[in-house]
């Protein structure tokens, strides 16, 4: 499963305008209303997902709360280790 740093495809170390910028430019491309009938299904998901990603890590007191659930999630034992694990997210 991505993280929301995946879906927005910023690092965690991204500013808020960096996710701001990044949103707006994935929201306007799987926009449902910009994509033909077939894959408007898909396009609505992946719209509500980056919406909710962005609602997410745009709030600094949720993105904090964030942060701390993804790195327990990811120090746990038997937890998959990735890139996001050797991130230091400092603010």
């Amino acid at each position: 499963m991505k993280t929301l740093y995946e879906q927005l495809g910023v690092t965690p170390m991204a500013s808020q305008t960096a996710i701001q910028q990044s949103c707006f430019r994935l929201v306007k491309k799987s926009h449902p209303a910009n994509t033909l009938q077939p894959g408007a299904e898909r396009a609505r998901a992946e719209h509500t997902a980056l919406q909710n990603a962005y609602r997410t890590l745009s709030n600094c007191q949720s993105r904090a709360e964030y942060d701390r659930s993804l790195q327990q999630e990811l120090s746990s034992p038997g937890a998959k280790r990735n890139a996001w694990q050797a991130v230091r997210h400092e603010r």
